[in-house]
């Protein structure tokens, strides 16, 4: 979903940091009903921590508001997969890379699977990034993440 390990972001011989988050979450609702809510990508702004606003721009394309150590960013994102139990994203702007939500139902509930990794395009970005400590930002923010959508799911308030 990102660049890989030795390509260059921002120019010749530039690493900019790169961040990954795998992190999963049991919540004790139904799969079905987990998976329903997560798959409008507009509901990521209820329970993506730092998601400031989604605005759906038709066929699956949305910009973000963000929140971030950099600043507000508002990157494009592209739903590249909406499954019965899964929805998968790419970032087309500002930053690269993409996300992932998989949902495995389990007997009292379900196990909800987060990974996601970025790259921010621009130079000075990378660099303010990589100062700012994004990778430590990005794996707490996916934590609290989960930890709001177990509260919504399990609550009923979504």
């Amino acid at each position: 979903m990102g660049l890989g390990a030795g390509e260059s972001a921002g120019g010749e011989g530039y690493q900019s940091p790169a961040g990954s988050v795998r992190l999963e979450q049991v919540i004790q609702a139904p799969a079905d009903r987990v998976a329903e809510y997560i798959s409008d990508f507009r509901n990521s702004g209820d329970w993506m921590v730092g998601v400031e606003d989604v605005e759906a721009l038709g066929d699956d394309s949305y910009r973000v508001r963000l929140d971030t150590p950099v600043g507000k960013l508002e990157p494009g994102v592209r739903v590249t997969r909406r499954g019965e139990a899964s929805i998968s994203w790419v970032y087309t702007s500002t930053v690269e890379g993409g996300g992932e939500v998989e949902i495995s139902p389990m007997p009292d509930g379900c196990n909800v699977l987060y990974s996601g990794n970025f790259r921010l395009k621009r130079k000075l970005l990378g660099r303010a990034a990589r100062l700012a400590g994004v990778e430590r930002f990005a794996h707490r923010n996916g934590e609290r993440s989960l930890t709001r959508l177990k509260a919504l799911m399990e609550a009923e308030r979504y």
